[in-house]
């Protein structure tokens, strides 16, 4: 008994593994290997572009190759009839880029595409003699803001150089709120793009004190301290420079005594000057 529910156990686990297998389609390819660029002279061998693709689950590969003008995946363009496993580059003058594309197909279903790298295809003159000599870049369609154009240049000889002319990207205005913060919630400030008039949004924070033109806070309070610290530090500095007490001025000044010394040594030679001057006059 217990091998028959062990047994049915594994039949169910194995039809679920197949139904779910099978609801999931075909595996998408993976590309191996990328062909590399190729640059071949006209009137030469020709140029033959390969795939290298492959399916884990042993699925049949379908192919599609892709021409363009210009180096951009979005501007390819189906070539007709270009469905095997390998393309031969028709031999025109100039560059183009090629890719392919590569389905997997199995119990009646097809997979994701996988696409290939664009494979830089050039035919040159064989004839060292003539270097291109390209004009200025002429722009024959305009970009958008997100959408990339065309802009080509011309040699001397006729050749005509095509690339990608990038998107500007959007010039946005400096937004304008358009639902106010609250201490509950975030406002919303809306970005309008001068050019092609499309909106973008940012969340506008809540902040309790109210925001100058420049977006800073208030600063009054702080003023206020950096006046009374100032004030302050003026009390500090008087508080600090005390006038000398009077026993400090004292000892700074000349001494009491020295003067008297000074007026009695000069009244002293007055008298003696007395003296001598009698005596000198009673010998006479």
């Amino acid at each position: 008994m217990k091998r028959l529910i062990i047994v049915f156990i594994t039949w169910m686990l194995v039809g679920v593994t197949v139904t779910a297998a099978w609801a999931a389609g075909p595996a998408k390819p993976v590309i191996v290997a990328e062909m590399p660029d190729c640059y071949m002279p006209i009137g030469s061998d020709g140029i033959t572009l390969f795939t290298n693709a492959s399916a884990s689950d042993g699925g049949v590969l379908r192919y599609q190759w892709y021409v363009t003008d210009i180096e951009n995946m979005a501007m390819i363009r189906a070539i007709d009839y270009a469905e095997g496993d390998s393309y031969r580059v028709p031999e025109e003058l100039g560059v183009k880029w090629y890719c392919y594309a590569a389905w997997n197909a199995a119990g009646g279903a097809v997979s994701e595409p996988a696409y290939s790298r664009l494979i830089r295809v050039e035919f040159y003159e064989n004839s060292p003699a003539h270097t291109h000599s390209f004009g200025q870049w002429m722009v024959t369609t305009e970009p958008t803001c997100t959408e990339s154009g065309i802009k080509a240049r011309e040699c001397d000889c006729g050749f005509t150089e095509r690339a990608e002319a990038p998107a500007m990207g959007h010039n946005w205005d400096a937004g304008t709120i358009t639902r106010e913060p609250t201490a509950e919630s975030d406002g919303e400030r809306t970005y309008t793009c001068l050019v092609c008039r499309a909106t973008r949004t940012e969340p506008v924070k809540y902040s309790a004190s109210p925001e100058k033109s420049d977006g800073t806070h208030n600063s009054a309070g702080t003023d206020k301290d950096k006046s009374t610290g100032d004030k302050n530090d003026k009390n500090t500095i008087q508080k600090d420079v005390e006038p000398l007490s009077p026993e400090k001025n004292a000892g700074t000044s000349f001494p009491w005594w020295g003067i008297a010394a000074a007026a009695a040594a000069v009244m002293g030679v007055g008298i003696l000057v007395v003296v001598l001057r009698r005596k000198k006059g009673g010998k006479g």
